[in-house]
């Protein structure tokens, strides 16, 4: 029995060892800063503490004295409560992976939390009340209502395997293989200790299905990752592109030349908004992050000024800023605002109006332009704005639900049109 407690405490030991590396990992190249691996780093760090409150129970065969029964009954009690832990970061972490939302989202967290928080209750009072545990000169013992400490995991394993099949669609079969083999191998241990007392694999199992998930769930999400920032950045070109226009640089370019002569205070005006106009666009294509919309409102102000230099009494903005205290992604309002004088102005002889309003609800921050013109239907009927239009506005809305769970909407008439930003309060 000695060489098996032996074997124990060594097994245990190099699974410390094994757990500090995805930690090592995930704090390199600060990779901790996704949300997602937030999550797992929360797996592996109550990993190891499990394992540190499982090594008392084999160092400490007997507990004849008061020490070693405090040691050993708080060593257990650690070791239940960061179960519980383990098992709500990990139910966290494959919500994230599959982006889980909404009402589905609120369910699984009170499911999860639950569920943990029963189990850490149990691991503090068991202490003085010797309902999952209690310790005696033998030393750890199972108490009456152990079963329930076994019964929390199966039903947040149960959890696992049903967020898995429902949304399976979203995974590879590979993916799915390894995050099921998270949920057997764990159960498995589980199972065989319960019927072997005095074989520590539970920890092993743990320890070897994180390393399993990192591996080749982690890895691979990583990918897919730098896939979608790929992706992404070819949009940002895009819509860089998309917005600094020739012909808008050259009718710059052409008003600024005339104020130069006519009214040279208004020209250097002109230059400096020109100049932030197109400092703007060049930050904003760097920007991987939502910046504030202050920043953002100052860019299209200067777009705005550039026109209505050129149109002058055609082009009329209103403004209706009641909140900026949020984030929003680069080059968002650009298009819109860019598409309401396409239609305000280039396609009515008595020109038309842009209104940029922020007004905030309990969920969200919503922003709205709204113009006066054509409408998007009558616009792609002329190639030089339709496709224009079309690409602005997808490239938008794919990018607010990417960066910021946010969303756009579109009415539009013959009257005009109207988009409408949502983005959550963070």
């Amino acid at each position: 029995m000695d060489d098996l407690r032996h074997a124990n405490i060594v097994l245990d030991f190099f699974c410390i060892i094994l757990s500090i590396q995805p930690i090592v990992y995930l704090v390199s190249n600060h990779r901790y800063r996704q949300r997602l691996n937030q999550f797992f780093l929360g797996v592996c760090i109550s990993n190891i503490f499990m394992i540190l409150g499982d090594l008392p129970d084999w160092i400490l065969p007997t507990a004849a004295e008061a020490s070693e029964k405090l040691v050993l009954s708080a060593a257990t009690a650690l070791y239940y409560a960061a179960s519980a832990f383990v098992l709500y970061f990990f139910i966290r972490y494959v919500m994230e992976y599959l982006q889980v939302t909404g009402r589905a989202k609120k369910i699984c967290q009170l499911y999860a939390l639950i569920l943990c928080s029963v189990q850490i209750v149990f691991a503090v009072i068991s202490p003085f009340t010797g309902s999952i545990f209690y310790i005696t000169d033998a030393g750890y013992q199972r108490g009456p209502l152990f079963l329930v400490s076994q019964l929390i995991p199966l039903l947040c394993y149960l959890l696992f395997l049903a967020l898995v099949i429902i949304n399976r669609k979203k995974l590879r079969m590979r993916e799915v293989v390894f995050f099921l083999l998270y949920i057997i191998i764990p159960l498995g241990c589980g199972a065989a200790q319960m019927v072997m007392r005095g074989i520590a694999i539970v920890n092993a199992g743990v320890t070897v299905a994180t390393l399993i998930t990192l591996m080749n769930v982690q890895f691979e999400h990583e990918v897919t990752m730098m896939e979608q920032e790929k992706e992404l950045s070819e949009r940002r070109i895009d819509i860089m592109l998309s917005q600094i226009q020739p012909h808008f640089l050259y009718n710059s370019l052409g008003v600024i030349y005339h104020l130069c002569e006519s009214d040279p205070e208004t020209a250097r005006k002109a230059i400096k908004r020109f100049s932030e106009f197109l400092r703007g666009n060049m930050e904003s294509l760097k920007n991987r992050e939502p910046i504030a919309f202050a920043t953002e409102l100052n860019y299209v102000t200067n777009y705005l000024y550039l026109e209505q230099q050129r149109f002058g009494d055609k082009l009329q903005v209103i403004y209706q800023i009641k909140t900026e205290d949020f984030l929003i992604p680069p080059l968002t309002l650009q298009p819109l605002v860019e598409n309401a004088v396409q239609h305000g102005i280039l396609n009515r002889r008595s020109g038309g109006t842009v209104i940029i309003r922020t007004e905030e609800t309990d969920e969200y921050a919503v922003v709205t332009i709204a113009d006066n013109g054509i409408g998007i239907e009558k616009a792609k009927e002329r190639a030089s704005l339709g496709e224009h239009t079309h690409i602005g506005i997808d490239n938008v809305r794919s990018r607010l639900e990417e960066m910021v769970d946010g969303s756009l909407e579109i009415a539009s008439s013959g009257q005009g049109t109207i988009a409408t930003i949502r983005i959550p309060w963070a």
